[in-house]
């Protein structure tokens, strides 16, 4: 935290931060003409915004666009520098990882304390730039964490179009289970972000995201173009994949931009892309939603102590998807408690299309799995069961209807329930039960299951398990 203040009074002062001292120049320099937005706001802006910029950065290597003498104006842009070696002059205490490139090797730092994100923003580092993965405790890449797209306005379209897009886009990622989280990029467009449990590489979850693309462009190419033509993208919205490459960065929400006004890539809610008037927002702006609503990209973030929000709550992307207030579904508060209950259900699930979602009660929460045709009945055919997110507990008794418009909207009844034995579990791999059902069940007594992951392969989803019915005794 900072100890000394950032303001206006004086054009440099010495601060202490995180217990390293920083000295701050230039303060009264302008860095946004239009807004007239000083270097000593820019600073202020970071210092108060790093509680929640912070775990977006953590242990990602930051690339840095700088703008010296500010953005400058229409007809005289400042200049930009783009920085991605750490250099010689950089402080000791600043924690850096170097990657080898084809020719040659950069050290790259990480932006893990708020002293590190001042420094940089007193060498007018405005917009910082990080992949989609982190390092790991060795300094080595991890698999990514999350999944980007970058809706990008051709000419003649603007926001408006690509919070149209957005929304298309989110029906699909429900349909694989993943919930995405919009930000308007403070540039033209909106990016998407949706977590990923870490065991898809760059490269699939480039074709994870390529594949979504095409998607939506074969299903509106009226309005989505997925290919990188700029000459194409005129009255379209491109949906750019390619930034879920490795090596490819994207700015991190809550990074000004350098853009002719102060704005900044700011995480939304899908209520405000569904009003009208949706704009960019200015840094100010960003500082009292905070104030008001928190951050609503929080569960993808990772605290400074860099431990993952999404393992010490397996239910937050169950959570934020559903409304409780428009869904009787049950929507607990809080994280859930390990447990060692052996229960399961199968309900029926009346949705856009009918199918029978499948749960096991396993370290606190029901995992859960789409089982389109429902479970098998003879061992000699598998059915596709696509794993879904981790439902609560109490789901197991569940039954009524989800209003339309929501999530999963459509009745749900309980086909069959009970517990199981437990014969084998291997995460993201392999599960193998034997279901002991009610008297008059949908399974028609006891059955024994094996669900084999498909192991994610060229064309398919990492959601996507064959669910196998097994002779009791082998």
């Amino acid at each position: 935290m900072h100890d000394g203040m950032v303001g206006n009074a004086a054009s440099s002062q010495t601060v202490s931060v995180d217990g390293h001292t920083i000295k701050l120049t230039n303060l009264d320099k302008i860095m946004y003409p239009a807004a007239q937005t000083t270097k000593a706001d820019v600073l202020a802006y970071y210092a108060q915004v790093a509680s929640v910029l912070l775990p977006h950065l953590v242990n990602r290597p930051a690339t840095r666009k700088r703008w010296v003498d500010g953005v400058g104006t229409p007809e005289q842009p400042g200049s930009v520098f783009f920085n991605k070696d750490l250099g010689r002059s950089a402080p000791d205490w600043l924690q850096r990882h170097q990657i080898q490139h084809s020719d040659h090797v950069n050290f790259y730092p990480v932006i893990n304390d708020t002293a590190t994100l001042t420094w940089f923003a007193q060498l007018a580092s405005l917009e910082i730039h990080v992949p989609q993965w982190r390092f790991d405790a060795d300094g080595q890449p991890k698999n990514p964490d999350r999944l980007v797209l970058d809706l990008d306005p051709g000419e003649g379209v603007g926001l408006a179009e690509c919070a149209e897009v957005a929304g298309w886009t989110r029906e699909i990622l429900l349909g694989i289970g993943m919930e995405p989280v919009p930000v308007t990029s403070g540039s033209k467009g909106i990016h998407l972000y949706a977590p990923l449990g870490g065991s898809l590489t760059p490269e699939k979850a480039s074709e994870l995201a390529r594949e979504l693309a095409r998607a939506l462009e074969a299903d509106r190419p009226d309005t989505v173009i997925a290919t990188m033509r700029r000459s194409d993208r005129a009255g379209k919205v491109f949906i750019d994949w390619s930034q879920n490459n490795g090596s490819k960065t994207t700015v991190s929400p809550y990074s000004l931009r350098g853009r002719m006004e102060p704005t900044v890539a700011a995480p939304r809610t899908w209520k405000e892309l569904e009003e009208p008037g949706l704009r960019q927002l200015w840094y100010e702006e960003v500082l009292d939603r905070l104030s008001a609503m928190g951050d609503p990209l929080a569960a993808m973030g990772v605290p400074v102590d860099g431990s993952e929000v999404w393992q010490r709550d397996r239910l937050s992307t169950y959570r934020s998807m559903r409304d409780a207030a428009k869904t009787p579904e049950p929507v607990p508060d809080s994280p859930p408690t390990a447990l060692d209950g052996m229960t399961f259900v199968i309900q029926e699930h009346h949705a856009r299309r009918l199918h029978y979602d499948f749960r096991l009660e396993h370290d606190g929460v029901l995992v859960s799995w789409a089982v389109p045709k429902g479970p098998p009945t003879d061992s000699q055919t598998n059915h596709l069961a696509v794993q879904t997110e981790d439902h609560p507990i109490e789901y197991g008794s569940f039954e009524g209807t989800i209003p339309k418009g929501e999530y999963g909207g459509g009745e749900v009844k309980i086909w069959d329930a009970g517990t199981y034995e437990l014969h084998k579990w291997r995460d993201g791999k392999e599960v193998i039960v034997t279901l002991h059902g009610r008297p008059h069940g949908g399974l028609g007594g006891v059955r024994k299951y094996a669900l084999i992951h498909t192991g994610g392969g060229a064309g398919q989803s990492e959601k996507n398990w064959l669910m196998h019915l097994m002779h009791p005794d082998r």
